[in-house]
C-alpha cells in the first residue's frame, strides 16, 4: 500500500521525534533478538518469540526511563501496549500490507478501559497499531517498522514506514592506548654485597 500521511497529522500527539524514538527502539531491540536466535537449533517459533518478547523488554526499560515522560507500558501482558504521549498503540509481528494476525486489531483490556473512561472520541474513534515484520532473507534479513491507523470500519486511514537509523552503542569505541613496557634483562646478584663485604676479602694468616 501506498504510504499515507505522517501520523501526527491525525493524531498531534504523535510527535514526530517520539515516534522516531520508539521505532527506532523496537527496530534495534528485534535485530538484536535475531542475531541471538541465529543457531541451527532456533525454528520460526523462538525467533518470532524472542523478537517479540526483546521488544517488550526494551518497552519495559523505556518505562522506566525518566527522560522519557512521553512514554508509557501501561499494559505488561503478552497484549503490552505502549502509551506514545497519552496514545495506546499495540506491537504486532506482522507484514503490514498482508496483514494475518486480524484479531490484534481488536482492542485489548486496556484500550477498552481507556475507552470506557474517556469515551472513544479521545483518540478520535482509530486504532493504532506498531507492524514489524521481516523480508526474511536468510542471508541478513531486513526488518521495517510501519505505524497504521484504522477507523472503526478497520479501513486503514494511516500507513507510515519509519526509516531505521541504527542506535549508538553507549560503549567505548575506541580502546585505549597500548602501552609498552620495556623488557628489563635479569641482573646477577652480588652475593658479597649482600653480606656486605668487599670484593677483596682479608687473607688468613697461617
Amino acid at each position: 500500500m501506498r504510504e499515507t500521511v505522517h501520523p501526527s497529522e491525525l493524531e498531534p500527539r504523535f510527535k514526530h521525534e517520539y515516534l522516531a524514538v520508539i521505532c527506532n527502539n523496537a527496530l534495534d531491540a528485534a535485530y538484536q533478538a535475531l542475531e541471538a536466535a541465529s543457531t541451527e537449533d532456533d525454528t520460526n517459533w523462538t525467533v518470532g518469540t524472542l523478537t517479540y518478547g526483546r521488544v517488550q523488554g526494551r518497552f519495559n526499560n523505556m518505562n522506566r526511563d525518566q527522560s522519557l515522560p512521553w512514554f508509557r507500558l501501561v499494559n505488561k501482558t503478552m497484549d503490552y501496549t505502549p502509551s506514545i504521549n497519552g496514545v495506546l498503540i499495540q506491537v504486532v509481528m506482522d507484514d503490514p500490507n498482508v496483514r494475518k494476525k486480524t484479531h490484534r486489531l481488536e482492542a485489548n483490556q486496556v484500550e477498552l478501559f481507556q475507552a470506557s473512561l474517556l469515551g472513544p472520541a479521545c483518540d478520535q474513534n482509530l486504532t493504532w497499531r506498531l507492524y514489524i515484520d521481516s523480508d526474511g532473507n536468510p542471508d541478513g534479513p531486513t526488518l521495517t517498522a510501519t505505524i497504521m491507523g484504522f477507523d472503526t470500519n478497520r479501513n486503514v486511514v494511516c500507513q507510515w514506514g519509519h526509516d531505521y537509523v541504527p542506535l549508538v552503542s553507549v560503549r567505548a569505541t575506541e580502546l585505549a592506548p597500548e602501552v609498552e613496557f620495556q623488557e628489563q634483562l635479569p641482573t646477577r646478584r652480588n652475593k658479597d654485597a649482600d653480606q656486605g663485604t668487599s670484593d677483596d676479602a682479608e687473607s688468613i694468616d697461617e
